[in-house]
């Protein structure tokens, strides 16, 4: 009976060890935030925030970086229903962080309601020490262009290769050069780290991909705008970032969140949610 309890043992933590290592990749990304649509779709946003944020998960208020758990255990759960579904996802060579973005729905009590808001949400996601996958950073942006069901999932994952620095440090450099070529309206800096797969989400607007729509975009900044870097994070495998900020409008602040990949010897920016 002993060996057969040990067997039994043995075998539940072989079956945790492979479904933990299953997460790993795009597919485990991909399939995280879609779980943790479904379930907050079926009971409440606090609940779902509660389950699929890291503990250590930042939600964005006003230009402040807040805990999320903090934020939900402290709140009811309202009637509001939260639907949304991703259509890009990038992810480290390590597979074990990423990033995923798309169109979001709010309605107010049931899934047959004419939704009351929408937008395009932004999240950085890491397998934690458990092996489970955990929201480390969430920012949405209002946009009446949004639609579900998504037609079109972008996805991909960053092969392997040699990095000749993997500190955060010079990721926070790279971010302060953005925001002040953003302040300028310097185009030449800021295009040097876009690609064809670059994605932005703003306020109000349909998101905009690749260098000439970001572009775009980015001259269309308010004067006098402020911006600067808060914190962020690294993968294991130096290939992938995370930086978020805030930003000041005149009395009004906002944030930003964006996400860096190395690729062919550079870094580029690969999405960027920022509110103005």
């Amino acid at each position: 009976m002993k060996n057969q309890g040990r067997l039994i043992l043995l075998l539940g933590m072989m079956g945790c060890t492979i479904a933990a290592s299953a997460q790993k990749g795009l597919n485990g990304l991909v399939e995280a935030e879609r779980a943790f649509a479904r379930f907050t779709e079926s009971h409440t946003i606090r609940d779902g925030f509660l389950k699929f944020m890291d503990t250590t998960g930042l939600i964005f208020q006003q230009g402040k970086p807040l805990n999320a758990h903090q934020v939900y255990q402290r709140q009811k759960a309202g009637p509001g229903v939260l639907s949304w579904a991703p259509d890009f996802a990038v992810i480290s060579v390590s597979g074990d962080m990423g990033v995923t973005s798309g169109p979001y729905i709010i309605r107010p009590a049931s899934l047959t309601d004419t939704p009351v808001a929408r937008g395009y949400f932004s999240s950085i996601w890491r397998i934690n020490a458990l092996g489970a996958w955990k929201n480390l950073a969430d920012l949405g942006t209002a946009s009446p262009t949004a639609e579900l069901p998504v037609k079109e999932l972008l996805s991909f994952g960053l092969s392997g290769q040699n990095l000749p620095d993997r500190s955060f440090t010079s990721i926070l450099l790279l971010d302060s050069l953005f925001n002040t070529a953003i302040i300028d309206r310097n185009s030449q800096v800021w295009e040097e780290f876009l690609t064809t797969e670059t994605r932005m989400t703003l306020d109000r607007q349909a998101p905009a991909s690749g260098e000439k729509q970001v572009t775009a975009a980015l001259l269309q900044a308010p004067d006098g705008l402020q911006l600067a870097v808060i914190g962020g994070g690294i993968s294991p495998a130096g290939d992938f970032a995370y930086t978020y900020g805030v930003v000041i409008n005149g009395n009004r602040k906002e944030n930003y969140l964006r996400a860096w990949i190395y690729r062919q010897k550079e870094w580029k920016l690969i999405l960027q949610t920022i509110k103005w």
